[in-house]
């Protein structure tokens, strides 16, 4: 399945990244993450959003379909020579 990925930096931010996901949907968050809402319409309503957090949302919806709450994970370093690893075109 699908899903969207989106790094929200504020409150507004993440309320447009969960668009029109039902309140029910189930949420799992990344163990050690300090969140405690287990469904959308929870995460709806928190007042503070770690800029370091990141959700993935499904694109499609299903019976069971779950919005994750992950750590956001820094960007390797571009290896030397704009890093495209040998691709000669």
């Amino acid at each position: 399945m699908a899903a969207a990925v989106a790094h929200p930096k504020s409150i507004a931010a993440l309320h447009i990244a969960l668009g029109g996901l039902p309140e029910e949907m189930r949420v799992e968050v990344d163990p050690g993450i300090g969140m405690s809402a287990r469904t959308v319409g929870k995460l709806r309503k928190v007042t503070a959003w770690p800029e370091n957090l990141v959700i993935t949302t499904p694109q499609e919806r299903f019976p069971g379909s779950v919005v994750a709450e992950l750590p956001k994970k820094q960007s390797p370093a571009m290896p030397p020579g704009g890093g495209m690893g040998g691709m000669d075109f």
